[in-house]
């Protein structure tokens, strides 16, 4: 889910239900940080994405820090992710299972049209826990009893998520509750121990930017490779990819692999889904806004129906109602079923594809994604250039060309 701020905040314009959340979420706040500069961690790293390739980063830069009690730090999130601050001794993967931005829709057991079960985003895995916190004026108190999280961010433009460690002497975990395995390390030491610095950070983030690179080059480049096989009538099943990450999931490859690809009538296209930590959808001939739909849920038979747009189009949730209600829930891309190809006009939603190891991080069952979409290209279809996108990432696009 990543580079998907832009669609985030196309439909979870919050402002409403943020105000009436404010007061009841709010927790301690911390004293102003000294003068000098706080030290940064930054979630992902745009800047550093090879021309060329839509990557994202889902790593913090550095993964480990060391400060002292009473440092103030701020977090820069520089993507779609959120700096999530654990008790110590919480565990990361227990968090993102129980709290993490995903969740099973377990009272609608029914089968979405492209053959998955209902899966849900998961509000407060987006929200801060505090509205009243963490800008350098006011930053938050991370004391190690309680969470500390920044939400993510919904909109641009947001400054730093600012918070000063006041938690005992020990070594606490950050996570991204977006993707599995996007953590880092906070360690308090002692005054006797000394904290890092802004030169030993600068060093350290150079280096592993490298090394992201490195991996996600290599990895892009095993992704990319295209295998086939005859079909009994005589026509091919291409297997290719979509998406892909890096061994240590710290670069996210949000690219259909190969992006162009020529078939003929007849043919089958079959994506798999392999990355470690994203989801993405097979949709032709592109964004048809359905990778998060609002529903109404009927409280008795746990029935969902869509909710009623108050006005076209539609902008957010609270652009859509339920009866005289808001909306009840958001589900992550249904798809529509279609697995033939007629045209270019042809509407083609994969739903939402996924593989084992993101369904078992976010606590998905096996039922609520596929691992891989097959296509047919109808023996009919003109010749000519098909489209097709992944609704979940922004610039994730490709072409099959008919010929």
């Amino acid at each position: 889910m990543h580079s998907h701020a832009v669609r985030m905040g196309r439909v979870l314009q919050l402002g409403a239900a943020i105000s009436l959340l404010a007061g009841s979420l709010a927790i301690g706040v911390g004293p102003v940080g000294a003068a000098s500069p706080p030290l940064t961690v930054t979630a992902d790293m745009p800047g550093a994405v090879p021309a060329g390739h839509n990557w994202g980063f889902n790593d913090f830069f550095p993964r480990s820090l060391t400060v002292h009690k009473g440092q103030t730090i701020q977090f820069v999130l520089a993507g779609f992710h959120t700096a999530t601050l654990l008790p110590k001794g919480a565990s990361a993967v227990a968090d993102l299972k129980n709290n993490g931005v995903a969740a099973a829709d377990v009272d609608d057991t029914t089968a979405n049209p492209g053959g998955q079960t209902h899966t849900q985003l998961r509000l407060p895995a987006i929200m801060p826990t505090s509205f009243t916190c963490g800008t350098a004026a006011h930053p938050c108190s991370f004391t190690g009893a309680a969470v500390v999280s920044s939400g993510a961010p919904l909109a641009p433009g947001g400054g730093p998520f600012v918070v000063t460690i006041n938690a005992p002497v020990g070594v606490y975990t950050l996570l991204c509750r977006i993707h599995p395995g996007m953590t880092a390390t906070i360690r308090v030491a002692p005054a006797s121990v000394p904290a890092t610095t802004a030169k030993a950070l600068a060093a350290s983030v150079k280096s592993q930017v490298a090394s992201d690179v490195k991996e996600g080059l290599l990895a892009e480049k095993q992704a990319s490779g295209v295998s086939s096989s005859t079909l009994p009538d005589g026509h091919t099943l291409w297997m290719v990819n979509v998406g892909a990450s890096s061994p240590a999931r710290h670069v996210a490859i949000n690219e259909f692999l190969p992006g162009t690809l020529s078939v003929k009538p007849g043919d089958l296209v079959t994506w798999t889904s392999s990355a470690a930590n994203e989801i993405h959808t097979v949709t032709f001939p592109g964004d048809i806004h359905t990778d998060q739909v609002p529903l109404c849920e009927d409280a008795s038979t746990g029935t969902d129906t869509p909710a009623t747009p108050l006005h076209t189009p539609p902008l957010g949730p609270t652009d859509f109602a339920c009866g005289t209600g808001p909306v009840g829930e958001i589900e992550f891309a249904p798809g529509n079923g279609v697995r033939t190809i007629a045209d270019t006009t042809t509407v083609s939603d994969s739903g939402v594809l996924a593989s084992a190891a993101a369904r078992a991080a976010w606590g998905l069952p096996a039922s609520a994604a596929l691992a891989t979409w097959t296509i047919g290209v109808s023996a009919t279809a003109p010749a000519g250039t098909y489209t097709f996108v992944c609704q979940i990432h922004a610039g994730m696009t490709a072409t099959l060309v008919v010929h």
